[in-house]
């Protein structure tokens, strides 16, 4: 079967809410469809959104029901859907992911956690694990517009256009998202670095060069260190590079993490924020790219790397009227991850049918 999309009809109407600059309505309804109610649209701020630029032309690559592949180019207006039929898909977070959290707590002792709290990530210790719900993450990405900032993501959710960025990310995450200090360059990297294996390093990994992010997973699950300082730096690395900005088991843990924390005061002002945001944007944004299907038996599968669960987060902020089976909405904290906990795995079909108005067609 394949799914395209309809005009919203009053009685499915989504209930949209938008964290921080996030939305924008469409002055003119597509024809024959009704304009969202203002009364079921909570903005808490405007989006000037720049005219229709040039189009964008994008090729893809599309396997249809008789096995063959058709390569195409198609071209995008601004606002204009990406992804004109809808199919299966099944990202994967890969690693990461706030579980990870139950982890530091096991490692802890209740002094050193009493210490990580007055660190830059101590709020991270009241977040209880979520749940990654990608179906909801893939319903959403699968409403992608093109848009002209390379540095956001524009969605459009019947006439509501809705943005993620760096601004949403922040107010979400609570992490530092500030420019790069003037000793990186443009990645985040430090122009220069110590050489060899920091002293953390060869003290707790001795015999060892290079650690993959497996090895450091399994110290902090098999052991406990009494030094109240020495564990803290461990913590912070394993949650900047297994949570934040994670990736792949077998990837090793950058170097340049281990000589920053050697001064807790600049790895805790260093903006972690904005790596891992423009991580998670790059790997939501080429998810889809390219893929496409029209069998009713393939699934696309793909992987989201960087810190997905705030994305996850942000679309439950977008729609008032999510139902407990989904998510707990626990009143407004901040940040605003804490909001929210007891997440549950949704399904494709359910969640179009209910937030993102697509019919079925056969």
């Amino acid at each position: 079967m394949v799914l395209t999309r309809s005009s919203p009809a009053a009685s499915k109407a989504a209930d949209i809410a938008v964290p921080s600059s996030s939305i924008r309505m469409k002055s003119h309804p597509s024809p024959g469809a009704p304009a969202p109610s203002a009364s079921r649209i909570q903005t808490r701020s405007s989006l000037n959104i720049a005219a229709a630029g040039p189009s964008h032309k994008m090729p893809i690559s599309m396997k249809m029901n008789d096995g063959s592949v058709v390569d195409k180019v198609l071209e995008f207006e601004e606002e204009e859907h990406y992804h004109k039929i809808w199919f299966y898909g099944k990202p994967a977070l890969i690693s990461g992911g706030l579980v990870a959290i139950n982890l530091v707590k096991k490692f802890l002792t209740p002094t050193q956690k009493s210490k990580f709290r007055s660190t830059s990530f101590g709020h991270f210790l009241d977040f209880e694990p979520l749940v990654f719900n990608g179906q909801l993450v893939h319903c959403m990405v699968l409403k992608e517009v093109f848009h002209l900032n390379p540095n956001e993501m524009m969605f459009k959710v019947h006439e509501t256009l809705l943005k993620f960025s760096i601004s949403d990310f922040a107010l979400i995450t609570g992490l530092n998202c500030a420019e790069y200090p003037s000793f990186c360059n443009e990645d985040g990297i430090p122009k220069q670095l110590p050489f060899g294996s920091s002293w953390l390093c060869r003290k707790y990994f001795p015999g060892k060069s290079s650690i993959y992010r497996g090895d450091l997973y399994d110290f902090l699950d098999q052991n406990q260190v009494k030094d109240d300082t020495d564990s803290i730096k461990l913590v912070l690395i394993f949650i900047v590079d297994y949570i934040f900005l994670s990736k792949k088991d077998n990837k090793l843990v950058d170097k340049y993490l281990w000589h920053m924390v050697d001064s807790l005061d600049m790895f805790g002002s260093f903006p972690w924020g904005r790596k891992s945001f423009f991580l998670t944007l790059e790997y939501l944004k080429k998810a889809l790219k390219g893929k496409q299907t029209d069998s009713q038996q393939d699934v696309i599968h793909y992987e989201l790397f960087g810190f997905p669960t705030a994305f996850q987060i942000w679309i439950y902020e977008c729609f008032i009227s999510l139902p407990k089976t989904v998510i707990s909405y626990n009143g407004p904290k901040i940040p605003r991850i804490c909001s929210w906990s007891k997440a549950f795995k949704s399904k494709f079909f359910s969640l179009n049918e209910k937030f993102f108005d697509y019919e079925e067609v056969c």
